[in-house]
């Protein structure tokens, strides 16, 4: 009788431990929103028949989810939300360049480009450093596509994370036509790469 009850409370003793364990796993797993309060830096870099060309905006916000465990490493993201304005994109080429661009783009109808992801996946690259793969949607102009966005992140000392990467697309694909200046004569190509540069902070 007596080894039967301590055989029942080393049972019960047991699964206590792997419950206490449960617990102490889930419970150290914390999720973080981060934001970059309207700072974000997007390059779109092109080529036309007469010279390469590119368009920058430092405007733009991002806000996503990290999780993280007891150390402080980084082991899940989600609920990635991008939105920059078109017409906060700027070239050196002058205003004729820019206007061009806003009208493929179809600003007035279509003000804003958007990336949205409900979750990526994220690898440690030691050193506080780790590559995203983050899927979603991307938004230009009249189109929607998915898309697969690949980029490096560093976790910095002040607990802000420092994300950039960069992206090939054939502006076709989001019924945006190729840039047309002085009639004709400079016409861009549809293959652009889009180039982001974002810090995110708590």
């Amino acid at each position: 009788m007596n080894r039967s009850i301590r055989q029942q409370n080393i049972l019960i003793g047991t699964v206590l431990f792997f419950l206490l364990i449960s617990f102490y796993s889930v419970s150290s797993i914390a999720q973080t929103n981060y934001s970059s309060n309207g700072v974000a830096k997007t390059i779109i870099e092109g080529t036309s028949n007469i010279h390469d060309w590119e368009m920058v905006s430092d405007k733009g916000n991002c806000t996503m989810t990290f999780q993280q465990d007891g150390t402080g490493t980084i082991n899940g993201i989600s609920n990635i939300n991008f939105t920059m304005m078109v017409n906060t994109l700027k070239s050196s080429h002058g205003t004729s360049m820019d206007n061009n661009a806003y009208k493929a783009m179809a600003s007035d109808k279509y003000p804003n480009i958007r990336f949205v992801s409900s979750a990526g996946t994220i690898k440690a690259n030691g050193g506080n450093s780790y590559t995203l793969t983050v899927p979603g949607k991307l938004n230009i102009s009249s189109g929607t596509k998915d898309v697969t966005l690949n980029a490096t992140c560093k976790v910095n000392a002040d607990k802000s994370v420092s994300i950039s990467g960069s992206y090939k697309l054939n502006t076709n694909d989001f019924n945006v036509k190729p840039i047309s200046i002085m009639l004709g004569a400079i016409k861009t190509s549809p293959d652009v790469t889009i180039k982001f540069s974002i810090n995110v902070k708590p």
